[in-house]
């Protein structure tokens, strides 16, 4: 059972707020009640629709949903906020693309603060409340893109690109990034996944925000981070090494060909490689794996 009541997302109160208004540039908002995928569909669209741009995709409920690594999001009906968002490179070079996920990370950790700090909950450093109670919050980034309340999972991101192979009529590149997002809004320990995964209700009981109220914050936050990268602004990746809890970590790391990578985590590179200095003193660039941050003992953290 949900810790707090849920209710279907109000559509009009999004697209009012999100598209309906000269304040973001988002083209299109819609609400799947079920769906297989968020991210699945919106990667079709972007190549059977190249007019397709910055367009969001909620669902209440996804059949397949996916993470990284092949792995499963399941949540229950209403319980999330799970989204994909359909954004055209345009005229990024392609040395920029990698930033975009980033950029979404960021986005999501400062729509939270926003929306939390709007309710009287502070949403800086702290211990936090598992009792229900308005507290302190420790909100964090991991490398590449998780967000961790408290030091547990609360959000995880899946990127896809889609139509690399497409162009427009004049002859330029129809590539999207595609990121989706699930974040834990009202789920109880037993209807997550994993025992390192967190919900807000799990920190915060009935003082949870709605989830328009969440969602509201973190799609105009995306806007201006997307909105930044076109530009080629450099603020966002300094923002995101402030957010990011990785820096500083001795981490051990799975490759994707399942190597292991071992050392501690010094900085994020302009092209969003994590930097790893090893236990020789070498600096190892790692650009893509599935981060464990270590703590004394050999125990490790989400």
């Amino acid at each position: 059972m949900p810790l707090v009541p849920t209710r279907p997302l109000d559509v009009t109160l999004l697209r009012a707020a999100l598209v309906d208004t000269p304040a973001t540039t988002w083209q299109s908002l819609e609400v799947a009640d079920v769906t297989g995928s968020t991210n699945s569909d919106m990667v079709q669209r972007a190549s059977a629709d190249l007019t397709c741009d910055r367009a969001l995709l909620l669902a209440e409920y996804q059949t397949n949903g996916r993470g990284r690594y092949t792995r499963s999001f399941v949540a229950p009906h209403q319980s999330s906020i799970s989204f994909s968002a359909l954004i055209r490179t345009g005229t990024v070079s392609s040395q920029r693309w990698a930033l975009l996920p980033l950029a979404t990370g960021v986005a999501v950790i400062d729509g939270l603060r926003r929306t939390l700090r709007e309710a009287g909950i502070d949403a800086g450093a702290g211990a936090g409340s598992a009792s229900g109670t308005p507290g302190e919050i420790d909100l964090s980034l991991k490398w590449p893109n998780d967000i961790l309340c408290n030091g547990g999972k609360l959000a995880g991101m899946l990127v896809e690109m889609a139509a690399v192979d497409r162009t427009f009529p004049d002859g330029s590149s129809a590539a999207a990034i595609v990121p989706g997002v699930g974040i834990n809004v009202t789920q109880s320990p037993d209807e997550l996944p994993v025992d390192y995964a967190v919900s807000l209700a799990m920190v915060l009981g009935d003082h949870t925000p709605s989830r328009e109220d969440l969602a509201i914050a973190i799609f105009t936050e995306l806007d201006r981070r997307v909105q930044e990268w076109w530009r080629g602004d450099t603020v966002m990746l300094e923002d995101y090494i402030d957010r990011c809890s990785t820096i500083g970590q001795e981490v051990d790391i799975q490759l994707p060909d399942g190597a292991m990578a071992h050392g501690t985590a010094v900085d994020v590179a302009e092209d969003g490689c994590l930097l790893l200095r090893t236990a020789n003193g070498a600096v190892q660039a790692v650009r893509a794996g599935d981060v464990r941050h270590v703590r004394g003992g050999g125990c490790y953290l989400p």
